[in-house]
């Protein structure tokens, strides 16, 4: 039966569709629907997308469903679903594929997944990526939604990777790559795709290292209701450590995700398959005792041990293809729905690595944040001088307690260093000394993201944790740090708590060359600011000062303007609620 665009949209149980029997609706999303379809001459059910009628019309809606088929119909590998057939009926274009009996990886309660089994559901996946990067193809949109679970009789459910629709060939330099750029899924998007960089495999690592996180600790890196903190955590933030974000897990693994999640691509594992055979060895591996973290597993380790089903690399993995030229795109599945469900059972610190064009992307993203949004749900300056950036090196962590937060953002990793209560307090002390600027928190309840002033998005970070861009000062030996961007601000904004008010004046003393000037606010308050000069165009930097606040000598407020002229970047400090 041939429906077309003008028709009802949704088919019905018993309805013939292209030959297929249609069984029941599965899911549907933004783009389509996906149903449990009969094979009309073999035994097999088959899932069957649709894409909506009135998008049949639209040339490059249909060129990337059209793509879904032809690129994962040449993915022949046990851990891709597969493309059975594809075609056109009464204006709307189908694709029908292997039904999975299960669920998603999205469905799965990480408190109750076993780490082991967390890693080789990650280890299957990297199997299917390597195979679809030595054929030239990103998937771009890797999350747990997109890793299908397969429930199997004996032994642990097979794992399979799904929705190609937003892949691209490395040699497609068409039409998609402009529109598709800012709609990866936001909690699982390397850096490189928001700020519209070219990309790599190793783009689809990141995002595998996400998924992990996640399978691992029941939370994303960078979770925060402000999308544009969770972008710019990606840009600038490392990630916390998973190893202190629930019982049990082996310091170990955190430099191995730090290394899968590093900002520059080039800094990560050479294949997905080789941060999967870390991931495994750091978390079976025996711990040996050391003053400091066990050192990164190597990506060309091909040691891997022997559990009850280890997901042993393939020995024939093929040779790496060069860097692909594409860019990423898109969020929860092009048409919508998953085709199953149902679960059976103080060092130096790095520097951040921001770079006037991330920057740029950033605001990119910004403007294009509904559509990222949407899609989820299924000027002049002042003359500086250019400083180069350099990527981040994640520090090695040490074991630690992991605290579970009952609210709704993330926990704030607590070192060996230093107890819950106390780290609690040091948060709890800047937030409560700059009420206007900083989320609230409290010792009992220790939480280490919010929203701060102007809807900024704000980060807690310890020592050892947080980044700096290479054109920062160096800001001493602080023992607390609450980091703020986003929003319509014109800077971003670090509050710093110090051991002593001397401690804080040691890094007035060892500023860079700065301009010292007293200066009131709008509250009618004057504070001592420290304006560095040198700085990149659009975006000036200043130390703030709370000499005559006793309880506030032992803090210091950086701020770095967001392409902002000297003039607007001081007309936000001036508006700024300081006191």
């Amino acid at each position: 039966m041939a429906l077309g665009a003008v028709e009802l949209t949704m088919l019905h149980t018993g309805e013939v569709f292209a030959g297929y029997t249609i069984e029941r609706l599965l899911g549907r999303g933004g783009m389509g629907s996906v149903y449990l379809a009969r094979h009309p001459r073999l035994p097999r059910l088959t899932a069957m997308k649709l894409l909506n009628p009135e998008l049949f019309h639209d040339k490059e809606i249909r060129a990337r469903f059209e793509r879904e088929a032809d690129l994962v119909a040449r993915l022949d590998h046990p851990n891709i679903v597969t493309v059975f057939d594809r075609g056109v009926e009464g204006e709307r274009l189908w694709i029908c594929m292997r039904y999975i009996d299960g669920t998603d990886a999205a469905e799965v309660d990480a408190w109750t997944l076993p780490p082991q089994r967390a890693v080789q559901i990650i280890a299957e996946t990297a199997k299917a990526l390597d195979f679809a990067h030595s054929r030239g193809v990103l998937h771009r949109d890797v999350k747990p939604a997109n890793i299908l679970l397969e429930r199997a009789q004996d032994g642990p459910e097979r794992v399979y990777l799904t929705d190609f629709g937003i892949a691209r060939l490395r040699d497609d330099t068409g039409r998609l790559t402009q529109t598709g750029t800012f709609t990866a899924t936001l909690a699982y998007a390397a850096p490189e795709q928001l700020s519209g960089a070219v990309l790599d495999h190793r783009a689809d690592q990141y995002s595998l290292a996400c998924t992990l996180f996640r399978l691992l600790t029941g939370t994303v890196p960078f979770d925060a209701g402000n999308p544009v903190a969770v972008i710019q955590g990606h840009l600038s933030a490392p990630a916390p450590p998973v190893s202190r974000l629930r019982p049990g897990l082996p310091p170990a693994l955190d430099p191995v995700l730090a290394k899968a999640m590093a900002k520059h691509p080039a800094e990560r594992f050479d294949s997905c398959t080789a941060f999967a055979a870390a991931a495994w060895q750091a978390l079976t591996a025996p711990p040996l005792w050391q003053p400091a973290s066990p050192p990164v597993p190597q990506p060309n380790s091909s040691a891997w041990p022997t559990p009850p089903h280890p997901p042993t690399p393939e020995t024939d993995s093929p040779a790496w293809s060069p860097p692909l030229n594409t860019s990423g795109l898109q969020t929860d599945s092009p048409i919508g729905p998953r085709e199953a469900r149902a679960y059976p059972g103080p060092a130096r610190r790095s520097r951040r690595y921001v770079s006037a064009g991330r920057w740029l992307g950033l605001l990119l993203v910004v403007g294009l944040i509904a559509l990222i949004i949407e899609a989820a749900l299924d000027d002049t300056g002042s003359p500086g001088s250019t400083a180069a950036t350099t990527p981040v090196r994640t520090q090695d962590v040490a074991p630690s307690t992991s605290v579970r937060s009952t609210t709704t953002t993330a926990t704030t990793t607590v070192p060996a260093t230093a107890d819950r209560a106390t780290v609690g307090a040091r948060a709890a002390e800047l937030s409560a000394a700059f009420p206007d600027m900083l989320p609230k928190t409290t010792a009992d309840s220790l939480v280490h993201a919010g929203t701060g002033y102007n809807k900024a998005g704000c980060f807690a970070h310890e020592p050892g944790e947080a980044t700096a861009d290479q054109e920062d000062p160096d800001l001493g030996n602080w023992v607390l740090m609450w980091s703020c961007f986003g929003g319509p601000n014109k800077a971003a904004f670090d509050f710093y708590l110090y051991g002593s008010p001397a401690d804080a004046q040691a890094v007035l003393d060892a500023l860079p060359a700065n301009e010292r000037a007293t200066a009131t606010n709008n509250d009618g308050h004057t504070y001592t600011n420290y304006t560095l000069r040198g700085s990149r165009n659009l975006r000036p930097r200043m130390v703030t000062a709370f000499p005559a606040d006793p309880r506030r000598a032992a803090m210091l407020m950086y701020s770095h303007g967001f392409i902002a002229t000297e003039a607007e970047f001081m007309n936000w400090w001036k508006s700024a609620p300081l006191n």
